[in-house]
C-alpha cells in the first residue's frame, strides 16, 4: 500500500450512477470510505465521488461519458496526481498505459459473444483483449467469468482474480420488511436493461402463455428505456399479455414494486454475475432463474427454480411453478461494500507485488 510521499493509486469511478457497473463503483466506495486505507489515493469520477472520499483520497473529476471516446483519451488529473497503480472498474478505460501497474475489471465476456450486432463482436472482443492483454491482473465477478476470459481471449487463469460483488444490504432489508406491510400484486418483476442476452423477447412470450398471466397477472420490466419499449410493449399487446414498462425507476419507486411482486425471474442467455438475483434472495423475494452463465453459479445450490433460457416453455412453466408455490429463498450470505473493497485491495496488493 502507498505512503503519503509515494505517487498516489487511482481508482477509476466514472461509472458511478450508471447502471449495474454503477453500482459495484458505488459499493467499492462505499466500503473503501469506511476501511479508509491508508496513503494518497485519487478517484477519477463524477461530483457524487465526493460523498464517497475518505481521508487520504482526493476526487478528479471527469468530464465525458464513460463511454465516450474522449473520455478514453485523457486522464485530466494533474501531473503530481498521476498514479504509481491504476484500478479501472470497467474494461472501458484509457487504452494507453495510465501506471505502471494496472488492474483492470473485465465483468464478463458478453459485449462480444452477445454484441448489439455482428459487426462489432470482432471490435469488442479485439478491445477487451488487448486491454485485459495489457493489464497486470484481471478482476472479475464469477468462476464462470473466469472460464471464459480463459476461454475466449486466451488470458492466463494466473492473471484473473474473482471478487465477489457485494449487494445493497439496507435496501434488501426494507423490501423484506416492506414485503410484510404493503398489498401484494400479482407480478412478476424483471430489473435491468435491454441487450441481446438478456432474453426479454422471450420472457414476455413465455409470461404471455403462462396461466399465471391468464390469472390477470403483470410482467413489469423495471430499467428498460429507449426503442425497447416499443418493441416489448407490441410484442406484449400481439400476445395478449399485461407488461408494464416504467422505464428508470428511483429506488424507492423499485423497492415498492419489488416488495408488492411475486416472484422476480431472471430469463438471461448468459450474466456474469446477476445482481438482481443476489438482491432479490436476500429480500426474500421468491426467484425463478436461467441456467445461462454464473446464474447456477450466484444461487449456490439453493433451492430456486432454474430454467433453461432458450426454451420458452421451460420459461413458462418455471414462472407457472413459482408463482402457484411461493417460497422465499433460503437465506444465504452475500459480501457487504466492506468485504467486496477489503477484496479489491487485497487484488491491489497482489498486482503491486507483481508489477
Amino acid at each position: 500500500m502507498s505512503t503519503s510521499g509515494d505517487a498516489p493509486i487511482l481508482v477509476d469511478a466514472r461509472w458511478l450512477g450508471i447502471g449495474g457497473p454503477g453500482r459495484v463503483a458505488e459499493h467499492l466506495l462505499q466500503g473503501l470510505h469506511a476501511l479508509d486505507p491508508p496513503g494518497r489515493w485519487v478517484v477519477w469520477g463524477p461530483d457524487a465521488v465526493e460523498l464517497h472520499l475518505w481521508s487520504g483520497a482526493t476526487r478528479v473529476p471527469n468530464r465525458h461519458h464513460p463511454k465516450a471516446l474522449y473520455s478514453q483519451r485523457e486522464y485530466p488529473g494533474p501531473r503530481s496526481l498521476h498514479p504509481r497503480l491504476a484500478y479501472f472498474t470497467h474494461h472501458l478505460r484509457p487504452a494507453w498505459k495510465l501506471a505502471p501497474v494496472e488492474l483492470t475489471t473485465v465483468h464478463d465476456t458478453i459485449p462480444f459473444r452477445y454484441p448489439p450486432s455482428r459487426a462489432l463482436a470482432p471490435m469488442m472482443r479485439a478491445y477487451i483483449g488487448w486491454m485485459a492483454r495489457h493489464s497486470t491482473l484481471v478482476t472479475t465477478d464469477s468462476e464462470f467469468s473466469k472460464q471464459s476470459l480463459q476461454e475466449d481471449l486466451g488470458l492466463s487463469p494466473d492473471r484473473i482474480v474473482v471478487l465477489r460483488l457485494a449487494i445493497d444490504h439496507d435496501s434488501a432489508d426494507r423490501i423484506r420488511q416492506l414485503r410484510t406491510t404493503v398489498e401484494p400484486v400479482e407480478r412478476v418483476m424483471f430489473v435491468g436493461r435491454d441487450a441481446p442476452h438478456k432474453n426479454l423477447d422471450r420472457l414476455v412470450t413465455a409470461f404471455a402463455a403462462s396461466e399465471f398471466a391468464a390469472q390477470g397477472a403483470v410482467l413489469t420490466l423495471a430499467g428498460v428505456d429507449g426503442g425497447a419499449v416499443d418493441r416489448l410493449r407490441g410484442l406484449a399487446s400481439q400476445r395478449g399479455a399485461r407488461v408494464e414498462l416504467p422505464g428508470i425507476v428511483d429506488q424507492g419507486t423499485l423497492e415498492q414494486l419489488l416488495a408488492s411482486a411475486t416472484l422476480l425471474v431472471q430469463p438471461s442467455l448468459e450474466e456474469g454475475f446477476g445482481l438482481p438475483v443476489a438482491e432479490a434472495m436476500a429480500a426474500g423475494i421468491p426467484v425463478a432463474v436461467s441456467t445461462g452463465g454464473a446464474l447456477p453459479e450466484i444461487v449456490r445450490g439453493a433451492s430456486v427454480e432454474l430454467f433453461d433460457p432458450k426454451q420458452v416453455d421451460a420459461i413458462t412453466h418455471a414462472i407457472d411453478r413459482v408463482a402457484a408455490s411461493p417460497t422465499a429463498p433460503p437465506a444465504l450470505e452475500w459480501p457487504r461494500p466492506i468485504d467486496y473493497a477489503a477484496s479489491v485491495l487485497a487484488a491491489i496488493d497482489l498486482a503491486s507485488s507483481l508489477g
